[in-house]
């Protein structure tokens, strides 16, 4: 399971990348495909920059379907990935 702290505090300081707000936390995906399980948090390779409130939204929120939840976790990530990437706070080797 990939961990890297550095990478978590890198998502965490960017903004929302659902809505734009500051109060971001780097998010784990919730989907068993990337590792989550019981007591598990899924691989940070798989982080969203989420704002408290989306974060809230998404685990406990009722305005998304099962599969509304499951799409939105990866446009999330694919948006974290693409952002982390163009502003360098992600490089490739």
């Amino acid at each position: 399971m990939f961990r890297s702290e550095k990478l978590r505090r890198h998502v965490a300081d960017m903004p929302c990348v659902n809505c734009g707000r500051t109060d971001v936390q780097a998010a784990h995906a919730n989907l068993g495909e990337f590792g989550k399980g019981m007591g598990m948090k899924a691989s940070d390779a798989a982080l969203m920059s989420l704002c408290c409130a989306c974060h809230t939204d998404l685990d406990q929120g009722s305005t998304m379907d099962k599969q509304g939840k499951r799409d939105f976790q990866y446009q999330m990530i694919a948006r974290t990935l693409v952002r982390a990437i163009e502003q360098g706070r992600l490089v490739v080797k």
